[in-house]
């Protein structure tokens, strides 16, 4: 069959992680042969593949950011060439996208990146569970899957979840027990498939993209409760073992999210927003004292005493840094921004409501260099095509004009005032070339 030929080194190297897994289990006490040894190698190589995946995570967290980010522009976009539907219109629309997709350093497919990459391994899995009746009896095409040979594959096929075997579909299950697991499986697959969809689409989407008109929303909100129903009624087709494998990869999706949803939420979304409350709490119960400690030293402090005070604001400046890490408050600043202006910025989050998360943007604002070393650091701007021949056309323009002052300078007064004749005769002429035309005329 073309599609295990093709799907053959997957295959190996998913046998290859499940004996491992497995062979890690009977090392550390767990029964070797057929058993739940089995059940959790699958559970190892679903764990696995996920650790692997999880920079591909971070990038579809980005990804998803970036394209929620821009929902408001996008839309406008799309009230731009609503009514035109002319290839030149479609075509500067995709091209205004496409911008704004570089811009906010996103695309609409790369949130996709970590299924993709999934998708090998789910399949492979799927034809070495459909395999190993064949692989036992010696009827396979191949004598062994790698490290997966005859003896390994039978005890795979005697191993079961309870009741129901690793490479039983529902058509297929020996027994009700085993049909009533498996269908139990489909649904906590399907409402954890439904719950973590959820979870990215209603926690951690600001609220500029959960407009009801936006197509965008409109198409989650489809997806969301479609694509649990498909997946559900693809169950049915999927070996016990392959149902595991599903229901662990959304069990560790779902904790993978909650856990960047905690710590890393969308700007403007619910959870950033209860973020947003707790850690300005958390800093302001610390901070306020801190401050108001300092005005009270510093109060009794001689006015004079210029050198006790810097020491006091180096001290209380050391205290807050120490501290503010814990509410992921920077503590670096340019080497230009003085301990006053430091200590001004961490009173300003003491005592005002904060607009945003501190972040290194936040410690930028303070940056005090002077106007002369930013002139240094503007580059200028590229000019256009047209502008460079316009620029030369009016170097060329200036370079005949200043030959002529200097071929002029080189004249004898006798030699101008001859050439002045010539001119003033040359528009005589043409004056009544004209005149003489309009009464043609």
């Amino acid at each position: 069959m073309w599609f295990d030929k093709m799907l053959y080194p997957f295959k190996v190297a998913t046998a290859w992680v499940m004996v491992r897994v497995h062979d890690v289990l009977v090392f550390l006490g767990m029964d070797d042969g057929s058993g739940p040894a089995w059940v959790l190698s699958i559970i190892g190589l679903t764990i696995i593949v996920r650790i692997f995946l999880i920079p591909l995570f971070f990038k579809q967290i980005k990804a998803s950011r970036g394209m929620q980010a821009l929902q408001p522009e996008m839309k406008k976009i799309q009230d731009k060439y609503k009514n035109k539907k002319d290839p030149a219109s479609r075509q500067k629309m995709s091209e205004e996208m496409m911008a704004l997709y570089k811009e906010h350093g996103t695309t609409p497919y790369a949130s996709c990146l970590p299924i993709l990459f999934q998708m090998p391994v789910f399949f492979a899995l799927f034809r070495v569970l459909a395999s190993t009746s064949q692989i036992a009896e010696g009827t396979y095409m191949y004598s062994s899957l790698g490290p997966l040979t005859a003896s390994k594959a039978a005890e795979i096929e005697g191993s079961s979840l309870l009741g129901a075997p690793l490479s039983a579909v529902f058509g297929t299950a020996p027994t009700t027990q085993s049909k009533v697991v498996i269908v139990v499986l489909i649904v906590i697959m399907v409402l954890t498939q439904f719950f973590t969809m959820r979870q990215l689409t209603m926690k951690n989407m600001p609220a500029s993209a959960k407009d009801p008109s936006n197509p965008m929303m409109r198409s989650q909100q489809m997806m969301m409760y479609t694509m649990p129903l498909m997946i559900g009624v693809s169950g049915f087709f999927f070996q016990t073992g392959v149902l595991v494998y599903w229901f662990t990869t959304n069990l560790w999706t779902m904790g993978q999210q909650f856990w960047t949803i905690e710590r890393m939420p969308t700007p403007g979304s619910e959870s950033y927003t209860k973020l947003l409350g707790k850690r300005r709490e958390a800093y302001i119960s610390w901070a306020r004292p801190v401050f108001e400690e300092y005005d009270s030293k510093a109060h009794d402090l001689d006015k004079d005493d210029s050198e006790a005070r810097h020491a006091l604001q180096e001290e209380t400046l050391k205290t807050i840094k120490s501290r503010a890490p814990k509410q992921k408050v920077p503590v670096k600043w340019p080497a230009d921004v003085t301990v006053e202006q430091q200590l001004s910025a961490y009173r300003e989050l003491a005592y005002n409501e904060w607009d945003g998360l501190p972040d290194e943007r936040w410690t930028k604002r303070f940056n005090v260099r002077s106007t002369a070393e930013k002139q240094e650091r503007v580059q200028p701007r590229r000019l256009t095509k047209r502008e460079r021949q316009e620029q030369a056309r009016r170097e060329k323009r200036r370079q005949e004009l200043e030959q002529k002052r200097n071929q002029a300078a080189q004249l004898s007064p006798e030699e101008l005032e001859k050439r002045r004749q010539e001119r003033r005769a040359k528009r005589r002429q043409a004056a009544k070339n004209k005149k003489k035309k309009k009464s043609d005329q």
